[in-house]
């Protein structure tokens, strides 16, 4: 009897035994089959983002590969050993570089101007490197102000295009910026002396003749420079010229010091199109007019780029419907001094 039970028990636990075994085969099974995704719902919930990411993604990548400009013959001739159709990716280099994020963000003006309407200045930047934008952005209505690099294969057609235009142009003059190593890649920075500044300035102006000032091509590390800063406006101030601080760093002294040499200035806001996307466009530009409605005023760059000018081409059918006034660099500084002339005149 003994034995008996003992053979019971045997039974007894071996039946327990390969139930277990067979339930584990069939977990096993089913996790085979699923491609071991069992436990990863955590991480498939957090791949829903992707595709935003991957858009996020495919923009940077866009813009630090922006194709040539143009299809003009000329459209990669260099400038300093940079070519030309590397302008636009060495700028978007250079705002990255900063770990400082206010260096991209709108400026505190410290003056609010009550106008009738709210003005916008925009600025666009980098002229010279080809003329097939160039022609398009020429044949608008709305006030812009061209900024024309120096030097470029294309500088003189351009610069004559706006005169003919009526359009006012800047001398956009490359300064070196932080991520500069050579110097071949600016005009004014290093441990120029101020004899070598105000010469490479005047040269460059001389280049441009009927420029109604400058504003500074990347030079993130030239405009935090008082000592560059200050013989680039005497040599404005010389010679009745106004300057734009295009504020690539948060850093810049550059506005400041053409305020105390006497200079009139402006400071831009921000750029239009570090995404070369229309809709990105329009969308910061919403922004900019919303700056404007809050500070009376707002100065923005932008680029001969395809993108942009299909923006500004759309912006052309209906600017005059805008709540803000658009305005040349010229005009917003000229209706700037009426307004303090007149709140002078109350006091």
């Amino acid at each position: 009897m003994g034995r008996h039970f003992k053979d019971q028990d045997k039974k007894s636990l071996i039946k327990p035994a390969l139930l277990l075994l067979l339930a584990a085969a069939l977990v096993f099974g089913v996790f085979f089959l699923s491609g071991g995704r069992i436990g990863t719902k955590k991480t498939e919930d957090y791949s829903q983002s992707a595709p935003a990411s991957k858009e996020a993604a495919h923009l940077l990548k866009s813009a630090d590969v922006t194709p040539a400009l143009s299809g003009d013959a000329h459209s990669a001739d260099s400038f300093n050993g940079v070519s030309s159709t590397d302008i636009m990716k060495d700028k978007i280099k250079e705002l990255s570089a900063s770990k400082d994020k206010s260096e991209t963000q709108e400026p505190s003006y410290e003056k609010k101007y009550k106008f009738e309407r709210p003005l916008v200045a925009i600025i666009v930047d980098d002229g010279g490197a080809q003329m097939d934008l160039t022609k398009r952005v020429a044949a608008l209505a709305l006030p812009l102000t061209w900024a024309i690099m120096p030097y470029q294969r294309y500088s003189s057609e351009c610069a004559e295009t706006a005169r003919a235009g009526n359009i006012p142009y800047l001398l956009h003059m490359p300064m070196q910026a932080v991520i500069d190593k050579e110097s071949s890649q600016y005009i004014i920075g290093g441990d120029m002396s101020d004899a070598e500044v105000t010469a490479a300035c005047e040269k460059a102006l001389d280049s441009l003749p009927g420029a109604i000032g400058m504003n500074n091509h990347r030079g993130s590390r030239a405009t935090s420079q008082k000592n560059l800063m200050e013989p680039v406006m005497e040599t404005l101030k010389k010679r009745g010229l106004l300057f734009v601080d295009s504020r690539t760093h948060n850093k810049s002294v550059a506005y400041k010091t053409a305020l105390a040499a006497g200079v009139p200035a402006l400071r831009n806001g921000g750029f239009l199109d570090n995404t070369p996307d229309k809709r990105a466009i329009a969308a910061r530009f919403d922004e900019v007019v919303k700056t404007a409605q809050k500070s009376g005023h707002a100065v923005v760059i932008c680029h001969f780029r395809p993108a942009t000018i299909m923006f500004l081409e759309e912006l052309n059918k209906n600017y005059k419907d805008l709540p803000v006034k658009l305005v040349t660099a010229p005009e917003m500084l000229n209706e700037m001094k009426q307004a303090e002339q007149k709140a002078a005149d109350q006091l």
